[in-house]
């Protein structure tokens, strides 16, 4: 079999574009899971209250706008940015970003549909470790670490489409 030779800039330049792949959706993707989840933000009760779409094919977009009440009967009900796959007249948990602007659900479908983007960036990551060896050895992997990122990869692909369903329904 024949050595390959990787040059070192060339290396870096393909472990850099992997990472930066893989880590976008979890930095895009965690400040609504933490929002989701309750570990930000100001919990309540949101209201959608409407739903305009823009635009026609792979150009369009949704925004939703709603009513939040918050937990805390004191504070002010306010108008916020909803999800754009809320429908109309729906009434869920959600919580309030910081800023105040958009609020996110917190129910089962909220948190399953917030989950599917970091659990893509971390699908991406799972095969790194293998394409490292690739790179800088002639070695194989193991078996055992074979059947391990088989089977992250099989949960984290799970988990990605359970939130992209759940997103749709």
């Amino acid at each position: 079999m024949s050595q390959r030779k990787v040059s070192p800039a060339g290396a870096l330049v393909a472990i850099g574009l992997w990472l930066v792949v893989a880590l976008l959706p979890l930095v895009f993707g965690l400040a609504d899971a933490r929002l989701a989840f309750g570990l930000t933000g100001t919990p309540g009760t949101a209201t959608v209250e409407r739903c305009i779409h823009y635009g026609s094919g792979k150009h369009s977009r949704t925004d939703c706008r709603g009513r939040f009440v918050s937990d805390d009967r004191a504070a002010a009900t306010r108008t916020v940015g909803l999800p754009p796959e809320s429908d109309e007249g729906e009434t869920f948990p959600a919580q309030l970003r910081p800023d105040g602007e958009r609020a996110r659900p917190t129910d089962a479908k909220g948190r399953l549909s917030t989950l599917a983007l970091p659990a893509l960036g971390l699908l991406f990551l799972v095969p790194l470790p293998w394409g490292l060896l690739y790179l800088f050895t002639d070695r194989q992997l193991g078996r055992f670490t074979r059947y391990l990122m088989a089977g992250a990869a099989t949960a984290l692909g799970a988990v990605c489409l359970v939130g992209l369903t759940a997103a749709n329904l």
